[in-house]
């Protein structure tokens, strides 16, 4: 796959910064590889890159493929795969300085809000859930909530990513995902 220009980063957190779930880093660079290889097929078809693109679909589509191939696993989880994973999250969590607090989510972490940060719910933090047939999941630390959909990895990486993610989060460094007209 073709290195990622400077621009096709820029244009997917864009789109992304755009839609109701959180993207992953990760993601971000995977779909703009596939963003490049894109351009460089329209290239090979004697189309200018900024004509093939000028519209912005063929950006918009290497970005719904990868969060898509990220939204929920290939086959069902076994319980065995669900449980490393919450591990993984909370040693993740933890490696950011985060404090995991107790939930009443099913399948979920709670996270304790920072000091000085958004706050959400009675208690103010935050709830990560993962399922056996979908990714990973944010909410506010409650009962009931909204839920977003974290688009990244299911293994030890993107839980490192997903923790990551909830601390720009706890910390105010990114869109609050709760917000109306966000």
């Amino acid at each position: 796959m073709s290195t990622p220009t400077t621009d096709s980063p820029a244009r997917i957190r864009r789109i992304y910064d755009g839609h109701a779930g959180l993207y992953a880093d990760s993601l971000v660079s995977e779909a703009a590889a596939l963003l490049d290889a894109y351009l460089a097929t329209a290239e090979q078809h004697g189309l200018d890159r900024k004509a093939a693109d000028e519209e912005g679909w063929l950006a918009l589509s290497a970005a719904e493929a990868i969060s898509r191939k990220y939204s929920r696993p290939k086959t069902e989880r076994t319980s065995a795969e669900l449980s490393q994973l919450v591990r993984e999250l909370n040693t993740a969590l933890t490696a950011e300085g985060l404090e995991v607090v107790p939930t009443q989510i099913r399948m979920g972490t709670g996270v304790a809000p920072l000091p000085g940060g958004p706050t959400w719910g009675m208690n103010g933090g935050l709830a990560i859930a993962l399922y056996s047939d979908s990714g990973w999941h944010l909410m506010a630390n409650v009962a009931r909530t909204t839920v977003h959909t974290i688009h990244a990895p299911d293994n030890a990486d993107g839980a490192r990513e997903v923790a990551q993610l909830v601390h720009r989060v706890l910390r105010g460094d990114v869109a609050d995902p709760f917000r109306r007209n966000r």
